[in-house]
């Protein structure tokens, strides 16, 4: 069974609050199923106090409340300094606050509590993998989660996009994996990201053909969108093909304050090729 803290880092990742509200209910579901199974193992209530405190900072996290989360699980570590479920549910807080040095040190402190936990090591490699200067140090928690659960589609996802980015040759391999998975066979996001490992290598129609795929499975995401134009343009050399695309782009991120800087580049980008034409 996958553990609630699994599908709160997935809900606090989408962008798309409709998918963030099916994580936290499937998270409120296994967090029921492991309180009740707290009534069975203890009757001291000991162990039940703990699940209803991380009942509690879950319930705010769901909310958005994520001071409060983050004070309802200080208590559980007050308590229980080495309670990894608490410490990766901390970090996956910090972060949520935008205090990415607290989230690394939770994450850390949960690995070295509990270096075979799968969890611990996948929030830590994630964490890393979110600053490109630390995405080196991504790597190793990430390759000992993927030991742990061999087959994780997360885990091969976040490694290949992460070695494509260290520009490292077996990026083609976890992305490959992946699509042994007949759910990720058509992820857009996995043809996405092995467009741009074929693209920076030159494999000018290996990556035509996987941004083509990416963008026929979805074009509706914003980074799918703008990656096929900016192929299309940059490395193709067809700009006023591209410019259908990157008027696309501008369309579906109209709404989007998170994607003004971007939404700039392209507008500024569009308006170049046009002088040129």
């Amino acid at each position: 069974m996958e553990s609630y803290l699994f599908y709160l880092q997935k809900g606090l990742l989408s962008t798309n609050l409709d998918t963030m509200r099916i994580y936290i209910k499937k998270m409120m579901i296994l967090l029921t199923i492991s309180v009740g199974l707290a009534l069975l193992i203890g009757c001291d209530g000991k162990p039940l106090s703990t699940q209803v405190l991380l009942n509690q900072a879950l319930n705010d996290a769901s909310r958005g409340d994520w001071e409060d989360a983050l004070d309802t699980l200080e208590i559980i570590t007050e308590r229980e300094p080495y309670n990894v479920a608490a410490l990766i549910f901390i970090a996956i807080t910090y972060e949520a606050c935008d205090d990415m040095d607290l989230a690394l040190n939770a994450a850390r402190l949960a690995v070295k509590n509990a270096p075979d936990d799968f969890q611990a090591q996948y929030t830590l490699g994630r964490l890393y993998s979110k600053d490109q200067q630390k995405m080196q140090d991504a790597i190793t928690p990430l390759l000992r989660a993927l030991q742990i659960k061999p087959d994780h589609s997360e885990t091969l996802l976040l490694l290949g996009r992460c070695s494509t980015i260290l520009k490292l040759d077996s990026a083609i391999k976890y992305y490959k994996q992946l699509l042994k998975n007949k759910d990720f066979a058509k992820n857009a996001e996995l043809w996405n990201e092995m467009g741009i490992y074929y693209a920076e290598r030159q494999a000018i129609r290996r990556a035509a053909t996987c941004f083509v795929k990416a963008y026929k499975l979805d074009s509706s995401k914003p980074l799918i969108v703008l990656n096929f134009a900016t192929f299309i343009d940059q490395y193709v050399g067809e700009s006023e093909r591209a410019l259908s695309f990157y008027e696309n782009y501008l369309k579906i991120t109209v709404k989007s304050p998170n994607s003004e800087k971007q939404r700039t580049r392209v507008e500024e980008r569009i308006k170049k090729i046009n002088a040129n034409g």
